[in-house]
């Protein structure tokens, strides 16, 4: 009987490779219930974007049609191969297999041993049963819904954003637009900019003399998410929820929801997808939030089979290739800002746009020619972590001193990039006429570390190299040129002076202080203390137990940084005679004082 085919051979390709494809398709949509749990049920981030409801589909779809392709090519040379009970057992195999993987508690070569068993018994009773006016009915039925969701969704994407914008309220005659720059993991003793002896913002260098520099800007964090949060709602970390597993909650408002409620289009452009993606809960306020654009790479990480392959640690170290596979660079940014101003709708209101760049963030791989521009390229066959979003090297602290040096020179190469590409965006917004009425800030959510102090990339301590970043305002109406800022302040205040400097509403909206002020007199700090600080036990979960903390605080009151650890250990380094901070003065005798306020103020701030 022709119902029972799927006992003997295939009789052509079109039969396996159907039988591929439905196979494909239903591993992908399974995975994609199998991620909602996570997500839903069991509150873990996925680090995928709502594409990924068909993307998984049509991943696996072309993994499948793949392996089919294969294994007829092998059946040529082994006719024992064409039994169905072969392919079902093959194609059981991978989609159990992609399944497993997902979860990161079960080891991937249990994974693979548990796949291997459940495949047998799956295609063995599959092969006895299955039909194949079944198989073409399901795959015109699993195509349909791949289609009706991937259409679904982008409708859903497109509406929601428009629905947005024809919410907004009518802005302020004339409001200017507001244009943040932060180029993550950029340190500000890295940039020419403040001295530094590799040329490497010279754009940023020329662009700076059009408004202010702040010499002394201190960022609220050493990393990246509580850094973020700091700069949209003006609250040190320990006010807001930002932290490694825990998004931004609705606690206190944000610049971009209430720049909304003045009439603002807002869009946020992100390559930090790891932490600053919409999950990290930076992206309230934002109509357009560009985090996992569809792209090849973005496809390619929709299969968990793909996306497992392709962060195998030992074939990235055989190949020579580290990068992370869907880092997106500062010019698809600038191009995907450019795009959405192009694209909206509403091209007559104000905008409040924020671009993050992720160029300068380990993996160091400027392009060419500035992979070369400060010395020898990094070499790239050493063991490192590759996961989704991120790729880091193993044992640093075991580098030789020259391949440290290839590190800080193709970290500096990275920055160079940047300074570029910023530059040529600026550029291209001068061309449109768009700057004289743009309020555009430039700076960083944190530096990098290259051994000081026992220390590698960031995070995990609190000294300046991580903690002074760049910070450059650019507005011609409000800012005078050649301004230079030398008072310390905090990124926390960057709420408060954009509202003070566009004039649309109150800055008390916001806590912190508005910096205008400074580009007339610097002379008086605007707060005696500037406050940093970082939980370590999210970071170090291998250290600290769940829900522990481990807070460690730094407060500068020029010329002196205080870090307070959470054992209670204290240093204390006058940055301006020792700006390497190498010297801890905590017991010179006629700093006992000033010691004492500051571990006051330390306690005021719990």
């Amino acid at each position: 009987m022709k119902t029972k085919l799927l006992q003997q051979k295939f009789t052509s390709l079109i039969e396996l490779l159907t039988l591929a494809a439905v196979s494909g398709l239903l591993a992908g949509f399974i995975e994609v219930i199998l991620l909602g749990a996570r997500k839903f049920m069991f509150g873990h981030a996925i680090l995928l974007g709502a594409r990924i409801v068909w993307m998984a589909a049509a991943a696996n779809l072309l993994l499948f049609v793949g392996a089919g392709i294969v294994l007829a090519t092998l059946m040529r040379f082994w006719p024992k191969l064409q039994s169905p009970r072969t392919s079902l057992t093959m194609f059981a195999f991978l989609a159990v297999a992609g399944w497993l993987l997902l979860f990161p508690k079960i080891q991937w070569y249990a994974s693979l041993v548990l796949a291997a068993g459940l495949a047998v018994q799956i295609g063995q009773r599959l092969a006895k049963r299955l039909q194949p006016a079944t198989i073409k009915l399901v795959a015109k039925l699993a195509t349909s819904i791949l289609i009706l969701l991937a259409l679904g969704c982008e409708g859903w994407l497109h509406w929601s954003e428009q629905r947005a914008l024809a919410a907004l309220p009518p802005p302020k005659a004339n409001a200017p637009n507001v244009l943040l720059l932060v180029m993550d993991t950029v340190g500000a003793r890295n940039m020419s900019l403040y001295g530094y002896h590799r040329p490497t913002t010279p754009k940023l260098t020329a662009f700076a003399k059009r408004g202010a520099m702040f010499e002394a800007a201190i960022s609220t964090a050493p990393w990246t998410a509580p850094s973020h949060a700091g700069m949209f709602t003006g609250h040190y970390p320990h006010e807001v929820s930002s932290d490694w597993e825990k998004p931004l909650d609705r606690r206190f408002p944000t610049l971009a929801e209430t720049l909304r409620g003045f009439g603002y289009a807002t869009a946020g452009m992100v390559a930090n997808t790891l932490v600053c993606g919409y999950e990290s809960g930076l992206n309230r306020g934002f109509d357009h939030y560009d985090d996992y654009s569809p792209s090849a790479s973005e496809l390619i990480v929709s299969s968990s089979l793909l996306r497992s392959a392709i962060h195998s640690a030992p074939l990235r170290r055989a190949i020579g290739n580290q990068e992370i596979v869907t880092r997106k660079s500062a010019t698809q940014i600038n191009q995907s800002f450019l795009n959405w101003l192009d694209e909206s709708p509403e091209q007559e209101r104000p905008f409040f746009a924020f671009l993050n760049y992720f160029d300068a963030h380990e993996p160091y791989l400027p392009p060419a020619p500035f992979d070369t521009k400060f010395g020898a390229t990094v070499a790239t066959h050493y063991r490192a972590r590759h996961d989704l979003r991120r790729s880091f090297r193993y044992n640093r602290e075991r580098m030789t001193e020259q391949e440290n040096l290839a590190e800080q020179a193709a970290y500096d190469g990275a920055i160079a990039y940047l300074d570029e590409q910023i530059g040529l965006l600026l550029d291209e917004l001068e061309r449109r006429k768009m700057l004289e009425n743009t309020l555009v800030i430039v700076t960083a959510d944190h530096g990098e570390n290259f051994g000081e102090h026992g220390h590698f990339t960031h995070g995990d301590n609190l000294y300046l190299p991580l903690l002074h970043v760049p910070l450059l305002m650019v507005y011609p109406k409000r800012i005078p040129a050649n301004s230079v800022i030398s008072t310390p302040i905090s990124l926390r205040d960057l709420p408060a002076t954009v509202f003070d400097l566009l004039g649309i509403g109150e800055q008390q909206q916001f806590p912190g202080a508005s910096l205008a002020s400074l580009f007339y007199d610097d002379s008086e700090p605007l707060v005696s203390t500037v406050l940093s600080e970082v939980n370590l036990a999210p970071i170090r979960p291998d250290k600290y137990p769940d829900n522990a903390k481990a807070v460690m605080r730094s407060i500068v009151r020029p010329p002196f940084q205080f870090i307070q650890y959470a054992n209670g250990r204290e240093e204390l380094y006058d940055f301006f005679s020792d700006p390497n901070q190498k010297n801890n003065i905590l017991n010179r005798r006629e700093l006992n004082r000033l010691i004492e306020e500051l571990r006051c103020q330390i306690e005021e701030a719990d």
